[in-house]
């Protein structure tokens, strides 16, 4: 059967956790970094993209951000198939 072309929104990391914390801070510091790379890169009013150190950084960027998606991932609550238990049966009187 042909999969659903819609596609579904990726959760959102739980603010709280740890990790997410220290993965935000690396995703801060190589986007200030990248500005860097940017700004040192720009020549007559236009940034060079394909200046290496400029693709090198980007790339830094996406990483963290693609491990903080996977982070979401993981840290989302998942379904178990384990079902709860059905209550017990009244006991006959006899």
């Amino acid at each position: 059967m042909a999969k659903s072309k819609v596609t579904k929104p990726h959760p959102k990391p739980p603010a709280e956790a740890k990790t997410v914390i220290a993965i935000k801070k690396t995703i801060d510091d190589r986007k200030a970094k990248l500005s860097k790379r940017v700004a040192a890169a720009t020549k007559d009013g236009k940034a060079n993209h394909q200046d290496p150190k400029v693709r090198s950084a980007k790339k830094r960027v996406k990483r963290a951000q693609r491990k903080l998606l996977s982070e979401a991932y993981r840290l989302q609550p998942h379904k178990t198939g384990v079902k709860p238990a059905a209550p017990a049966a009244p006991a006959a009187t006899a």
